[in-house]
């Protein structure tokens, strides 16, 4: 199997070399995009001995081996080119993965760092965003719910990077068009009272379309929602992508395009409104559901907003939060997840992670590491001078919830354990704290930023310079 990954390998980075020796578009063209997507589904070959995996998202613990699969999961990769260099945006169809793990070299950050060798700095590491959907019907690649076995996470990171450099050498000359739908009653908050009742409810697309061609037919799109990937419940044991997998292999063939990439955005404590989808079993909510969510993302597609050019910048920022999670202590912790344990992503009680901005032209891209709650998007779109704001959830790593604003922590906690989003938090200020270091990621890439909110004084002197 090794064997024939490696020549695997060497086919797609003989492809990479003959399409561009760098990352830049050929001469004359403004904006080149590139799309693919790649299997990432368990089976006896990729997660030996028999290809069963355990499910995460769900109750604590090993509670939920698969048995079987519902529908193929991938991870799907975006790839933009233009004066700047080139970013790669993936999303794969699993409950969350980690910037780095403590079995090997099969986080995020070496997703990136194998993208840069493999296009010999072409895409930088720090150009490289990728997420999870977050599926509480996919593998689980946290540990909390019972792992995953090292030759998988091996394969996801190997499909990861191959689907980024697929997608990398099969760039052509685009326009980027954006457009956006208002989907609020598509979903609910988990409270009920302020400042925790407030969702992020638009739903944001962006249109990879041929130059001068019709935008009502592109050969790319990227989708950006927040909504938990929940519809399949805790009883469900088969292995699925949930709702964006649906969304994205029906935009796939409605346009007839290669990868539809949908992205989960600030999904915090935001869970589908799917309870009134009329269905008898969650296979039939699930179709029934992606169906709604399908239908707003044509409804955002056909209403697009041309952006000419597009000057590509990328900027990637360390921080570090101090663990203070007064529900378990993070000895306890640390022997439940997966994620490393050595600096830069654990010194004593500090949590090491990073955040992200990328920019084309006007259009701000920003991956915050977890489930984000509504106001980090808010505080983006309020101080960020950008045509539209693009927030990747549990990008690049997965802190579990990013609870913002702080002062509605005390009600988040009073709801805990029933509630699991104050267990599963790193502390009560990180997700004021991600908002802040996204800022400041936003104008490393030459966006303005006007009157930060107050919240951001603490961690105004913060160096954010990458340690690795």
């Amino acid at each position: 199997m090794r064997a024939m990954r490696a020549a695997a390998w060497v086919l797609v980075m003989a492809v990479v070399a003959a399409c561009s020796d760098s990352g830049e578009p050929e001469a004359g063209a403004a904006l080149q995009v590139g799309v693919a997507r790649r299997d990432i589904t368990p089976t006896a070959a990729t997660a030996p001995p028999d290809g069963s995996v355990y499910l995460g998202g769900y109750g604590f613990g090993p509670e939920r081996p698969s048995s079987g699969v519902l529908a193929p999961i991938f991870v799907r990769a975006f790839v933009v080119s233009s004066a700047g260099g080139t970013i790669a945006f993936a999303e794969n169809e699993t409950q969350g993965a980690f910037a780095a793990y403590k079995q090997g070299s099969y986080g995020h950050a070496d997703v990136a760092r194998a993208v840069e060798e493999a296009t010999g700095g072409a895409i930088p590491r720090t150009h490289v965003i990728v997420g999870s959907d977050h599926s509480h019907a996919g593998p689980d690649t946290t540990g909390v719910w019972g792992g995953l076995p090292d030759a998988y996470l091996e394969y996801l990171r190997d499909q990861t990077v191959g689907a980024i450099l697929d997608a990398y050498a099969a760039r052509r000359d685009a326009e980027l068009w954006t457009g956006s739908t208002d989907a609020t009653d598509l979903i609910r908050s988990q409270f009920d009272l302020p400042p925790n009742d407030v969702v992020d409810g638009e739903l944001r697309v962006l249109a990879a379309v041929p130059p001068g061609g019709d935008p009502t037919a592109p050969f790319g799109l990227l989708v950006n929602y927040a909504a938990h990937a929940t519809v399949m419940g805790g009883d469900n044991t088969l292995v699925s992508g949930d709702w964006p997998a649906v969304v994205a292999d029906a935009v796939e063939r409605r346009f007839g395009i290669d990868a539809a990439v949908v992205m989960v955005a600030d999904v915090g404590r935001t869970q589908p409104r799917d309870g009134d989808v009329p269905a008898d079993t969650d296979v039939e909510r699930l179709e029934a559901y992606a169906a709604r969510v399908t239908d707003r993302v044509l409804a955002a597609a056909s209403g697009l907003t041309r952006h000419a050019g597009g000057e590509v910048a990328s900027a990637q920022l360390f921080l570090r939060e101090p663990y203070a999670n007064p529900l378990f202590p993070l000895s306890f912790l640390g022997t439940q997840i997966a994620r490393s344990d050595r600096a830069p992503w654990l010194e004593a009680e500090t949590i090491g992670t990073v955040v992200s901005a990328a920019r084309v032209g006007d259009l701000l891209f920003v991956a915050i590491p977890g489930e984000g709650y509504p106001a980090i998007q808010q505080t983006l779109e309020r101080h960020v001078d950008a045509a539209e704001h693009f927030v990747f959830g549990l990008a690049n790593d997965q802190l579990g919830y990013l609870i913002a604003p702080e002062s509605g922590y005390p009600q988040v906690l009073a709801a805990a354990p029933d509630n699991d989003n104050a267990v599963f938090n790193v502390s009560s200020r990180i997700g004021d704290h991600v908002a802040c270091v996204a800022l400041a990621a936003s104008r490393a890439v030459g966006l303005a930023v006007a009157d930060e909110p107050p919240t951001c004084a603490p961690y105004a002197a913060e160096d954010h310079t990458l340690p690795f």
